[in-house]
């Protein structure tokens, strides 16, 4: 993931277009123009033999024209029209943006067009392909020059582990006296218990250890032995949990109450 700053300075996390898939779409989108390009061409070249001119003399014209409209033109409408997407970021689920998150303008547009010419089509890809392994971002010289970034619009969220009680703290959970947590405390807690499968086995359980240290003051009487650092801090979490849940059950209950006593005029008099 990858955080950007918008103009009114909110932290946005994004996930860069990933090197591979942003190769695919150039391929993809070289393809399309190219079909487009020789439909153009053929089209010339009837219209021309019909109006009975000289193919000699307006042949290198027509080319460079065609060049230009189906290489900077073109590109540079659909990814304005269609909000920084082209036909293979489209079939990737990619999205082109401008540093700040925000959507790109005609300026955008038109540079990474000028550039796509140079370094995919003129290059052969080569120089997009290198500077796209330098950048950290997977960025190509038209994205630096013009302040852009390819995202991708299907990233996939990041699997959360369930925090579940171990029967083995079944008895002493819901007698054991939990202090108020500071919230930072709680935070990384849940955080860790939630992606703790995704670690390495010693980072699991350094983590941990280092989290129910910090934990114990708040917590009394010690958990059973045999208890490990990861089922003491899912206990606790269970517990808060389900504290939180009464709490708010019988503040809902209380509203409740409250409101109907309100609602109710004396004497048998209703509210129409």
């Amino acid at each position: 993931m990858s955080v950007l700053v918008t103009g009114e300075a909110v932290a946005l996390r994004v996930q860069p277009a990933h090197y591979a898939a942003r190769a695919l779409s150039a391929v993809i989108d070289a393809v399309a123009y190219t079909i487009v390009y020789v439909a153009l061409f053929i089209c010339a070249t009837w219209i021309l033999s019909e109006a009975q001119l000289q193919w000699d003399l307006v042949a290198s014209s027509i080319a460079i024209l065609l060049t230009v409209f189906t290489t900077v033109a073109i590109p540079c409408a659909v990814e304005l029209l269609m909000r920084g997407r082209s036909l293979g970021k489209l079939a990737l689920g990619l999205r082109v943006v401008r540093d700040d998150g925000g959507a790109i303008s005609f300026r955008h547009a038109l540079i990474r067009a000028l550039l796509w010419q140079f370094e995919v089509l003129a290059t052969g890809g080569s120089i997009a392909a290198l500077v796209g392994l330098l950048s950290s971002r997977s960025k190509r010289l038209g994205d630096m020059l013009a302040g852009t970034l390819a995202v991708s619009e299907r990233a996939t969220r990041p699997r959360h582990d369930q925090i579940v009680l171990h029967p083995h703290l079944y008895g002493w959970t819901p007698k054991a006296d939990v202090s108020p947590l500071p919230a930072g405390l709680h935070h990384r807690i849940v955080q860790f218990l939630s992606s703790a499968s995704q670690r390495t086995p010693e980072s699991r359980h350094a983590r941990a250890v280092e989290l129910a240290e910090e934990l114990n003051p708040y917590i009394a009487p010690a958990p059973p032995a045999g208890t490990t650092p990861e089922m003491f801090l899912a206990a606790v979490i269970v517990r808060t949990r389900s504290e939180y849940v009464e709490r708010q059950r019988r503040t809902d209950t209380t509203a409740a109450a409250f409101r109907s006593r309100v609602g109710t005029l004396p004497h048998g008099l209703r509210l129409h």
